[in-house]
């Protein structure tokens, strides 16, 4: 029994210890810690109660707390692999070069606004077979666009 209870307190330090190493890089690459689990401070707060787990473990003094302490560790170690999974998958923004567009040569509208022009120009012209009274209708039409 104790010789397993020392490869646990064992493992439990070189677990800790590349914890460390890993909040250590973390620390200088971004700054401060997003928080329990995450990087910096949690990390730092996991490596706490790792080593009370191994003062428990060596001192062959396993209670619920440590069983407790454990579960916690392991779900916030979980947390951690997962934030850090998700961070390595994030999409980045990228750039992306200017598309050319076809510009509207201006001239090419004032023509199009020439041809509707005339073509209103046609319709306003009255046939000459239309009895006044039409005659006096259509123009009345026509000037109330104008």
């Amino acid at each position: 029994m104790s010789k397993e209870l020392a490869r646990l307190a064992a493992e439990q330090e070189a677990l800790r210890n590349e914890l460390r190493k890993m909040a250590d890089q973390m620390g200088e690459g971004e700054g401060e810690g997003e928080g329990e689990g995450g990087t910096g401070e949690g990390l730092r707060k996991l490596q706490e109660l790792m080593e009370e787990n191994e003062k428990d473990l060596v001192n062959k003094n396993i209670t619920r707390e440590t069983l407790k302490r454990q579960q916690e560790i392991m779900s916030k170690l979980l947390q951690s692999e997962k934030a850090e999974r998700e961070r390595e998958y994030d999409e980045k923004r990228e750039s992306q070069e200017a598309q050319d567009q076809n510009s509207v040569d201006p001239a090419e509208l004032f023509d199009n606004n020439n041809v509707n022009g005339k073509e209103i120009e046609l319709l306003k012209t009255v046939p000459p077979t239309l009895e006044p009274f039409y005659k006096k209708k259509v123009n009345d039409y026509f000037n109330g666009f104008d």
